[in-house]
């Protein structure tokens, strides 16, 4: 495995993680930037809040599948070091898409479609995990840290292979430092709510 092997895993990934379904939705349904409405966020969760669970459900599908996209290439390219490669580009394409001026979502569907491919059933359980907060709390924001802190916790206690792990550990993090600003309205007790 090459240096430039990665290099190259890593450009495909992000170039497929600038496929932002959310925008997409947003400009031929609704015909505006859903980037300029709800929360400026380019996701599942703003879809939601702007255009309703039906067009929601599609955008997080079609999220998961740039994530199980990603490893699938990472993987045929680059075993679990291409894995790895394929999930940091992945999420960061998603994040920061150069086609949408580097603004979009916070990675968490792309996130669950990686997860989804290498630990199935962990990954499932989380879900329910993430479902269970949601509907407990109504923060989505709060199941999507629960869920990825969860599966960060579970690939380091598990003993997955390195290269695995940091992938993981790190788009969890980064899951993380993207939700800083819902963070502090969850302390301060002004986190958004879903309805339902």
């Amino acid at each position: 495995m090459t240096v430039f092997t990665l290099i190259g895993i890593f450009i495909l990934a992000y170039a497929l993680g600038n496929f932002s379904p959310a925008y997409l939705f947003g400009k031929w349904v609704g015909g505006f930037d859903i980037r300029e409405r709800g929360s400026g966020n380019a996701g599942t969760t703003n879809v939601v809040r702007v255009m309703g669970w039906r067009y929601g459900a599609v955008v997080f599908v079609l999220d998961i599948l740039k994530g199980l996209a990603a490893v699938a290439i990472g993987f045929w390219l680059g075993g679990n070091q291409g894995v790895a490669a394929a999930a940091f580009g992945v999420v960061l394409g998603h994040d920061f898409p150069v086609v949408l001026n580097f603004r979009g979502g916070k990675g968490v569907a792309a996130t669950t479609g990686i997860l989804l491919s290498l630990f199935p059933l962990p990954t499932l359980i989380g879900l329910f995990l993430f479902v269970l907060v949601v509907v407990l709390t109504r923060m989505v924001s709060l199941g999507s840290l629960v869920f990825v802190t969860g599966m960060a916790a579970y690939t380091l206690i598990s003993g997955q292979p390195v290269a695995l792990a940091v992938a993981v550990v790190g788009i969890a993090v980064f899951a993380i430092l993207r939700h800083r600003s819902n963070i502090k309205r969850i302390f301060a007790g002004t986190e958004n709510l879903v309805s339902y």
